[in-house]
């Protein structure tokens, strides 16, 4: 139980802040916010409702003060107990908080409060002839607010990108209930980046401003019937292989159609066990029907047994109320789904598929499976009872199994649903021990007193624990010749990389400050703080591992970026971005480019003690755990060493581009937040990277 009255203790204060009305602790209200549309269930100590946004962070010092748990709550749509008050406390409830402040069409923002619906900000931007790309399953009932904090994806992320990717900049009310305005365009660490995909476990987001699009002249959208899903999806790899990027490309199998076609005629031939719907839009009509025919022949390679172009809106509109309906028609059903949310590599969606059926099959269980398969990622939708014990015992040991073969292909735990409560254990199949523990450190630095959401996204005790003994029998870092299938990066660091591990170890041995450089470009021989020794990255310099099927490519840091545009431009690959100068490290260590992070999907990182961490991956998607990637974009080598990265690329010749109009980092003009200190000391505590950087230190 938790200690009694906490919430009495400061409910004048709360009252005078909010109204008597807004601070509730009756029955009704605590078992109203005692659950979300995940498994889990706990009860909160009182429920305060806002009215204005200026009213949370004083509520916020409060509870601090008070050392009262608090998380932050508004449509609890989230898939995996996030919003769940697993240590009591307060839920703040900002669904009313859900004003479109400001909607400029010449910048392309919307900015908005949290509470606002994913949808209604749709409707409030086709006047104007714009739109806001996340585009959830939920988003009748899913909030801004629940998205920034799921970072969620949605069927057009595949074309337009997940939220992160749609966010200008956030004001943030801080654990401690400061108020902060971040954008990941700031000088130093991006830290409106992390508070993206963080359920609410670093802070709230009372504001947010939004990137706008506007709505394409042109949409086709076309259903390709399947004989089998392996065909299906083997497809979609080819048709993002061969350099068309649709709008979106999901994929369904026979029992979710029927399931959500329930009732209605099936305009599918016989025999049809998966569909696929397609859609592209753009503004040059002839290139459209261009990359529609081709999508067709791609299609009938696969033994498509029919292929069909929406005639109108109507019919449009249908393909996609069965695509987002799937979900609720097979919670129809049965009392109970539980929705696993992996996600692997592109070309390897056949084998999770296969791996996917097989746990499925073996625990006896009936799921629909939806894909986002654009972008490589997996929906089992599993029915259930959870009044049967043994079923729900099976239900959760096939979604485990599930995950885990996500990992063994190279992909990830959660693609846009998060982590919360009922994944946690999962990360320690994902991450090595001191993956978790940087982890860790981040949310130690953003929320010292561990107040905020607490006991979600990262393993607790016991979890750590049991997770540790089945991370090794599953093939750790620790666990002998499996470890590769698992972390297959790091099997393949060069010897030069592996020797500047070596060199870290040997200075944090002996204490020795180290200046971490490149190609020279932007860390001048002025800056370097009397004592420390250079570390250069310049052997790092391998030529690209480039994934030609899932459009990847991963690149030792030392790389010159000119050098890396000429490789991929020889293998019929770009970055859509400028021309720009330096190493690829370099470049986003110093954040010349601030658009470079919408291209990042992996890193790996030496710490200061030469603790290896793989930081993201292959795949498109990936939310499980605190976006450190982004981090490291404008860290200045200060808060580790970039090893090598992992690029999305675009498929074809880049179109004529200008070199970026860059501004060196001004070494001397950044300013760090108290919170990128905290972030310094946890992890570099000796301030041996770098050391000027963070003057003070120590």
């Amino acid at each position: 139980m938790f200690k009694h009255n906490r919430i009495g203790a400061v409910r004048a204060q709360l009252e005078a802040l909010v109204g008597r009305e807004n601070v509730r602790e009756d029955e009704a209200e605590i078992l109203m916010y005692s659950y979300d549309a995940g498994m889990a269930r706990a009860r909160p100590e009182a429920v305060i409702n806002f009215t204005s946004t200026e009213q949370v962070a004083p509520v916020v010092k409060i509870l601090y003060g008070a050392g009262i748990p608090f998380l932050p709550r508004l449509a609890g749509t989230n898939l995996s107990g996030g919003t769940i008050p697993l240590k009591g406390g307060a839920i703040l409830n900002l669904s009313r908080l859900k004003k479109i402040r400001q909607i400029d069409t010449g910048a392309r923002l919307a900015l908005v409060e949290p509470g606002v619906v994913n949808l209604e900000l749709q409707k409030a931007l086709a006047p104007f002839g714009f739109f806001y790309a996340p585009d959830p399953a939920s988003q009748k009932v899913s909030t801004i607010g629940g998205n920034i904090g799921e970072n969620a994806g949605g069927p057009l992320c595949l074309k337009y990108g997940v939220t992160t990717d749609n966010v200008e900049k956030l004001e943030v009310v801080t654990p401690e209930g400061e108020i902060k305005t971040w954008s990941y365009r700031d000088q130093g660490p991006d830290l409106m980046s992390v508070i993206v995909g963080s359920e609410g476990t670093l802070g709230i987001v009372i504001n947010a401003w939004l990137k706008i699009l506007p709505l394409p002249a042109r949409i086709k959208t076309a259903s390709a019937a399947f004989p089998s899903l392996d065909g299906a999806l083997e497809a979609v790899t080819r048709i993002i292989s061969s350099g068309i990027l649709p709008r979106a490309l999901e994929a369904m199998d026979k029992v979710s159609m029927d399931a959500a076609r329930r009732g209605t005629e099936n305009t599918f031939p016989d025999g049809t066990e998966a569909v696929l719907i397609i859609e592209l839009d753009g503004s040059d009509e002839a290139k459209i029907e261009k990359d529609l025919e081709a999508v067709r022949k791609i299609c009938a390679d696969k033994a498509c047994s029919a292929f069909k172009v929406a005639g109108d809106e109507a019919e449009r509109e249908l393909l996609w109320a069965a695509r987002k309906g799937a979900y609720p028609a097979m919670a129809r059903l049965a009392p109970d789904v539980l929705v696993e949310d992996g996600v692997v590599p592109r070309p390897r969606l056949p084998e999770a598929l296969r791996e996917t059926r097989a746990i499925i099959s073996k625990y006896k269980l009936t799921a629909g499976l939806l894909f986002h398969a654009g972008d490589g990622n997996i929906h089992p939708n599993m029915i259930f009872d959870r009044r049967d014990i043994q079923e729900v015992k099976r239900v959760k040991k096939a979604g485990y199994e599930i995950l885990k073969a996500c990992i063994r292909l190279g992909g990830t735990i959660s693609g846009e649903h998060g982590i919360g409560v009922e994944k946690r254990v999962a990360m320690n199949w994902m991450y090595t021990r001191e993956e978790l523990d940087f982890f860790h450190g981040i949310k130690r630095a953003f929320d010292p007193a561990g107040l905020a959401n607490p006991d979600k996204i990262l393993p607790v005790a016991n979890e750590a624990a049991a997770g540790d003994t089945a991370s090794k029998a599953f093939g750790g870092p620790s666990s002998g010749p499996e470890a590769s299938s698992v972390f297959s990066s790091r099997a393949s660091l060069s010897p030069a990389a592996r020797g500047l591990l070596d060199e870290l170890r040997l200075r944090a041995g002996a204490g020795t400050r180290t200046a971490v450089t490149g190609l020279g470009t932007r860390l001048k021989p002025e800056r370097i703080m009397e004592g420390s020794k250079p570390l250069e990255l310049r052997h790092l310099e391998g030529r690209a591992e480039i994934d030609r099927e899932n459009l990847t490519a991963r690149v030792e840091a030392g790389l010159s970026f000119e050098e890396l545009g000429r490789q991929l431009k020889e293998a019929g690959f770009y970055l859509d971005l400028p021309e720009l100068k330096g190493s690829v490290g370099g470049l986003i260590a110093s954040k010349a480019c601030p658009d470079i992070r919408g291209h990042l999907l992996g890193l790996e990182v030496a710490l200061a003690d030469g603790s290896l961490l793989e930081l993201g991956g292959k795949t498109v998607k990936n939310v499980a755990g605190y976006d450190a990637v982004k981090l490291f974009c404008g860290s200045l080598g200060a808060y580790g060493v970039i090893i090598a990265v992992t690029f999305a690329l675009s498929a074809g010749q880049a179109p004529d581009r200008k070199a970026a109009g860059e501004t060196p980092p001004d070494w001397d003009a950044f300013e760090p937040d108290e919170i990128h200190r905290r972030l310094k000391r946890e992890f570099d505590p000796r301030n041996l990277l770098n050391p000027w950087v963070y003057k003070g230190h120590g």
